[in-house]
């Protein structure tokens, strides 16, 4: 038994409540933790690079079991598919040292042909079910537009046929009269009910709008509950995150067309529909108008957590007439609806931002896509304090070095252009804390699967290795 490692667990739990009780200091997590794969302290790089195929593997999303610290992930893998637009779902665990679990699946991994364009995101059910977004071909074939999907799988990797009749459901938001139109699911989120609310935007013929649907846990093709954000004419509509709230969920959407806004919104569920949560007024970000902060020219939100009782912490980016510029929002509501803002600075230009993760009194976010420079790029963390008197958020004293942790992988210096590597998800390991997945750009059009995990002492390289290994 890692008894060591479930009195962490217990640490952890006990710093949910109350909040501001106390944390591990910020600096923990600044380290990579040298337990995890060895020989590559703290970094698992994850291959599933299957034959006759240009080996773009995507880390979508992981998680890890609480009780034997095992990580299972969830990636876009490219396949040799007779048809070039189609991907597979790759399935992969490791155990807690860092090492594939041969007895998951065999191998330790396996990879799926859901006969999908696209994975998207992926979320675990009550039951340890890990259920896959992403779209599927409509009536026009893979080159045509999209339909939506969802696949789930049982806890041991294999398909959860008790799902839809055979684990996997491809559903629509048309336009009522049978028209084929394209449409996207941008997030799902797993209910504790077993239940699965997915957002993103359909087009009925004029433009793109954004929804949210939740759908039974069974698979069925009906709705248990659904809500459409309208837009105004000329301009089109995203939704591009869902998360779970005390009273229900919350709802980022933006709208683009001749001036830009994102919006979130907190809805409670009502009958076959979504109410606005009572108190709960939207959070409105705009160059020109709204009420984020004086106005963020070109905003985007993508993920959120909640931080305590109607206290909020998202992710987003703003742009400032050059670049993209990563942004932090708290959001608070009570007497007054309190909103503050905060700039990340990862050091590069154009980066995208992971949603926010808490520990204790702590939100962790890492530097998300990047595009494309001279020379390699590392994978950056970043630590932010919560302050208890409700103000706005804070870098994290003594973490990293100048407030920022960077790690990277082995690359082939062949191609030092695409030589970097991105993060896209942080979460949380019960048993030992924060943990990332996401993307190495190894050389060229090698992109692989990365798992990192924080927290330990002296491993942690904040330079950029520039040997092979």
């Amino acid at each position: 038994m890692r008894l060591h490692r479930m009195l962490r667990v217990l640490g952890l739990c006990l710093l949910a409540p109350p909040l501001f009780a106390g944390s591990i200091s910020a600096a923990y997590y600044s380290e990579l933790d040298g337990s995890f794969n060895p020989g590559l302290p703290g970094r698992v790089p994850l291959l599933f690079d299957q034959a006759g195929t240009q080996l773009t593997d995507l880390g979508i999303h992981a998680f890890s079991d609480p009780i034997t610290g095992s990580i299972t992930s969830v990636a876009l893998v490219d396949i040799n598919h007779a048809d070039a637009n189609l991907v597979g779902i790759g399935l992969a665990r490791h155990l807690y040292t860092g090492a594939l679990d041969t007895s998951f699946q065999s191998a330790g991994k396996r990879v799926k042909d859901a006969f999908l364009t696209s994975v998207v995101d992926a979320c675990q059910d009550p039951n340890g079910r890990i259920v896959v977004a992403g779209m599927t071909p409509g009536a026009n074939g893979s080159g045509g537009n999209k339909d939506l999907a969802l696949v789930r799988f049982n806890a041991d990797g294999s398909d959860d046929t008790s799902f839809a009749g055979d684990g996997g459901l491809a559903f629509s938001w048309n336009d009522g009269l049978g028209n084929e139109y394209d449409e996207a699911i941008r997030d799902i989120e797993c209910l504790p009910n077993g239940n699965i609310v997915v957002v993103g935007w359909h087009d009925a013929g004029f433009g793109r709008s954004a929804f949210v649907v939740e759908k039974p846990g069974n698979g069925d093709d009906a709705n248990i509950r659904a809500r459409a954000f309208g837009t105004a004419s000329g301009y089109e509509g995203v939704a591009s995150f869902v998360a779970p709230t005390a009273d229900g969920i919350m709802i980022a959407f933006q709208q683009t067309g001749p001036t830009s806004s994102a919006y979130l919104q907190f809805l409670t569920p009502d009958g076959s529909g979504y109410i606005q949560t009572p108190g709960h007024a939207d959070v409105i970000a705009s160059a020109s108008n709204g009420n984020v902060c004086g106005g963020l020219a070109s905003p985007q939100f993508f993920g959120a957590t909640m931080v305590g009782s109607n206290d909020y912490v998202v992710s987003g980016v703003r742009h400032d007439g050059v670049s993209l510029i990563p942004i932090l929002l708290r959001v608070q509501f009570g007497d007054n609806t309190l909103i503050y803002c905060s700039d990340v600075d990862f050091g590069t230009a154009n980066a995208f931002i992971t949603p926010p993760v808490l520990i204790g009194d702590k939100v962790f976010v890492a530097l998300g896509l990047q595009p494309l420079a001279s020379g390699p790029l590392t994978s950056r963390l970043r630590a932010y304090q919560v302050p208890s008197n409700g103000s706005a958020l804070t870098p994290a004293p003594g973490f990293g070095s100048n407030g920022m942790a960077q790690w990277s992988y082995p690359y082939n210096t062949a191609s030092a252009n695409n030589n970097r590597s991105f993060v896209q998800r942080l979460f949380l390991d019960p048993a030992y804390g924060l943990m990332a997945v996401g993307s190495r750009i190894y050389n060229g059009n090698d992109t692989d699967v990365v798992l990192a995990r924080f927290g330990s002492a002296g491993v942690f390289n904040n330079g950029f290795e520039t040997t092979d290994q």
